[in-house]
């Protein structure tokens, strides 16, 4: 949302924090946010939504995902002996 006075976002349902960090990890976030002209503040947020995204959230098995209809092999896929003869042929050279 857009304060339209100041031109400034502001969030709903956000938590204030503070956080004590590195001053190397502080400055590497000082450079990229003036590099790509926006606020640290969120370029910490996108960084913790990843680390959330990707450590913290039960992420389903690739064995569970659905199998999508598409573009089928051409041809059939080798047997997992295929290709370890074929890895051993080109390693040792049989």
């Amino acid at each position: 949302m857009l304060d339209g006075q100041r031109g400034r976002r502001y969030y709903v349902d956000m938590k204030t924090i503070s956080v004590a960090i590195l001053e190397p990890d502080y400055e590497a976030f000082r450079q990229a946010a003036q590099k790509e002209g926006r606020p640290i503040a969120q370029l910490i947020r996108e960084a913790m939504a990843f680390y959330r995204h990707e450590r913290l959230e039960v992420n389903p098995r690739l064995t569970d995902l659905p199998v999508l209809p598409g573009p089928r092999p051409r041809r059939g896929i080798p047997s997992r002996a295929v290709i370890y003869d074929e890895i051993y042929d080109e390693r040792f050279g049989s």
